[in-house]
């Protein structure tokens, strides 16, 4: 008994292509799914920390440059400003910044900053904040800048 032996034309299976597009497919479903169910909440704290830390290095370089007294003063727990001088209560715009009043809920961050005694950090002409370190705590991490160094890591 002969058997026949049937050929193929082509039409079995999938292609090369389409198995590319249904991996695509899933990895971009995965990678937005993994996204809402372990959120941006610690990548939002730590980012909007990190800028903190930039207006501080920022106001230490100021100081630094202009032989005056330059810090950031905390007013609230979502809210600080730049100053310039001794006792200074004008807000001076950062630059990068829309107003002179750097506000984290506008910025729709939840980072919340419980301000250091005294409500701020100044910086001397050498870049120091006096003769202690200040701890600055925050929701996203602490903030340390060193005694006589100004050294904020």
């Amino acid at each position: 008994m002969k058997r026949k032996v049937k050929q193929s034309n082509g039409q079995g299976g999938f292609t090369m292509i389409e198995i590319i597009a249904v991996l695509l497919i899933i990895g971009i479903l995965s990678a937005v799914a993994l996204t809402r169910f372990y959120g941006t909440s610690a990548a939002d704290l730590a980012s909007q920390l990190e800028v903190v830390k930039s207006h501080l290095r920022y106001a230490q370089t100021r100081a630094m440059n202009t032989d005056s007294v330059w810090g950031i003063n905390f007013n609230s727990t979502t809210t600080y400003y730049l100053f310039k001088g001794i006792g200074s209560t004008t807000p001076i715009l950062i630059p990068g910044e829309n107003s002179a009043t750097v506000d984290l809920n506008a910025k729709k961050s939840k980072l919340t900053i419980s301000p250091p005694t005294g409500g701020g950090v100044a910086f001397d002409s050498h870049g120091s904040p006096g003769l202690s370190t200040i701890t600055i705590a925050t929701s996203g991490g602490s903030i340390t800048v060193t005694q006589n160094t100004g050294f904020i890591p």
